[in-house]
C-alpha cells in the first residue's frame, strides 16, 4: 500500500466519518485513487480528500447565504443525498 493512502472503511476510521459518506463524496467527484486494471479499488489520502470536502462546505456555505427556490433545493438535497 502506498504511504499516506488508505482503504476507504481505514479512512473513514481516521477521517471520523463513514464509509458512506465516502462513497457518495466519490460519487460527487472526490479525490480518489484507482488502484488495478478493473478500477474497483481504491484508495484515499485523508488530507487531501479532507480539503476536498472542506472545499464543499465553503460553497455550499456560499450557496446558503441566497434564498433558494423549492426545486433548487430539491436539486441539491437530491445532488447530496442521491
Amino acid at each position: 500500500m502506498m504511504e499516506g493512502f488508505y482503504k476507504p472503511a481505514e479512512a473513514a476510521e481516521l477521517m471520523g466519518i463513514s464509509t458512506a459518506t465516502i462513497t457518495r463524496c466519490k460519487k460527487m467527484g472526490a479525490p480518489v485513487h484507482h488502484v488495478g486494471t478493473c478500477g474497483r479499488l481504491y484508495l484515499i489520502d485523508p488530507a487531501e480528500f479532507m480539503e476536498w470536502m472542506n472545499a464543499q462546505g465553503e460553497k455550499s456555505a456560499d450557496e446558503r447565504k441566497r434564498k433558494l427556490s423549492v426545486l433548487e433545493l430539491r436539486a441539491a438535497r437530491h445532488a447530496i443525498c442521491g
